[in-house]
């Protein structure tokens, strides 16, 4: 009983100063609410990049056409990119904002930005955090490809009483902590109010990649659905510039943690919401949203009109 006690007091005091924290950010960054576009259809699919998406593409392309499509980081390597044109694309790792355009610079960031300068012929939002205000991307897009419409979101993580941070979440002044894009990308999407999101692609199976070389180092193979697995090696993963020394086990799987706490947590926001997220992925370790199986087109609607209700407005 005491024990139970402490543990509440633990909590309660720990969530205030989170939440005490979470405003302190908020105050300082009010600036950069966010503003998002309304829905175009009730239905939306997300696309991750997963190995098991292939599946999906092959079995359901029928299904995802009829509804909003939103894909994310390199999934323009596929052709299946320009085949299905999505709606939106979001971006979210802060390396396609530092990167300038150089020779010995990533070339899979390169690859994303040349597809999305010559393939883009059709209206597409494309979503990135605040910070990338500025960056050498957006520059280029801006002058080399008027189709694409850039939407920056507010990042601030914010944290506390639930009640508390749910409410800054759907306001835009903040957003729950995202350890991947996939998260951020159905936080968007649920404070876009669609009606049902559908999550493809999503396989979340890293941890049966990792291996741990002979002199302790971390090793993963990071396969996407546009790659082939045979091809990819397993290669160190870092945890400093300098590539001096790897991820330990521990920190991996902690990082792992928060991935599917996060989820669990999405889940709970997005009924909070009044959005259902739904599971359609071939193969997926996220247990937090319904899994379904898809078995026939969703009802079949129509593209909301041009007009003040279609503007961006805050979340």
């Amino acid at each position: 009983m005491i024990e139970r006690g402490f543990k509440t007091v633990n909590q309660w005091v720990s969530n205030g100063l989170a939440s005490l924290l979470s405003l302190l950010k908020v105050a300082v960054r009010l600036q950069h609410r966010t503003r998002l576009p309304a829905p175009r259809r009730p239905i939306c699919s997300v696309l991750g990049n997963g190995p098991s998406l292939n599946q999906s593409l092959a079995l359901h392309t029928d299904f995802l056409r009829q509804t909003e499509l939103v894909c994310v980081n390199n999934f323009a390597h596929s052709p299946v990119f320009a085949q299905l044109q999505p709606q939106n694309y979001v971006l979210f790792d802060p390396a396609y904002f530092t990167y300038q355009g150089g020779p010995d610079e990533r070339a899979d960031i390169r690859q994303t930005v040349t597809a999305f300068i010559e393939q883009v012929d059709w209206q597409m939002t494309l979503y990135v955090p605040q910070f990338a205000k500025g960056s050498y991307l957006l520059r280029l897009i801006a002058e080399k490809n008027p189709r694409i419409e850039v939407a920056h979101f507010n990042y601030t993580v914010v944290d506390g009483f639930q009640w508390l941070t749910f409410w800054l979440c759907a306001n835009g002044f903040g957003m729950m902590q995202s350890q991947n894009v996939i998260i951020a990308t159905l936080a968007l999407m649920i404070n876009r109010r669609f009606e049902t999101i559908y999550l493809f692609g999503a396989d979340t199976s890293w941890h049966e990649q990792i291996r741990v070389s002979d002199q302790n180092q971390l090793l993963m193979q990071q396969t996407h659905f546009y790659e082939d697995a045979s091809k990819v090696a397993h290669v160190p993963v870092y945890s400093d510039a300098s590539q001096q020394q790897t991820w330990s086990m521990a920190s991996q799987f902690l990082s792992l943690h928060k991935v599917f706490r996060g989820y669990e947590r999405l889940q709970a926001y997005a009924r909070y919401r009044g959005v259902q997220v739904l599971n359609a992925s071939v193969k997926s370790y996220i247990d937090a949203f319904t899994r379904v199986v898809i078995s026939q087109p969703p009802t079949p609607v129509t593209t909301t009109a041009t007009g003040p209700e279609s503007q961006n407005q805050p979340v």
